[in-house]
């Protein structure tokens, strides 16, 4: 099955990520981490930024690197036989707690 994710705001604005159910693509590993695409579900993800980072740089133990966090939250999961479209927005660090009713 067809997995399509579609980010609104923050880091990964206006990113799609297409893949296939099971094939531990990108979009496969972002639908297990939104528990399936559940509505209200939040999980995180790595700006480019730290991950240009992290790739140029050896992991910090004396004083490790600090990243902002960045929260998305699932607000559409639409599915027909062939394809999956989840539907995440951006969910700013000082937002309550993940039980919050989405908009």
């Amino acid at each position: 099955m067809k997995i399509i994710i579609k980010f609104a705001g923050g880091p990964w604005d206006g990113r799609t990520l297409v893949g296939v159910r099971g094939a531990q693509d990108e979009a496969d590993r972002y639908y297990v981490l939104s528990n399936h695409g559940c509505v209200g579900q939040r999980f995180r993800v790595a700006s480019q930024y730290a991950v240009d980072t992290l790739a140029d740089e050896d992991l910090k133990q004396e004083r490790p690197h600090s990243f902002q966090p960045h929260s998305y939250e699932v607000l559409d999961h639409i599915q027909n036989k062939a394809t999956t479209l989840v539907r995440v927005r951006y969910v700013s660090p000082d937002a309550g707690p993940q039980h919050a009713a989405a908009e």
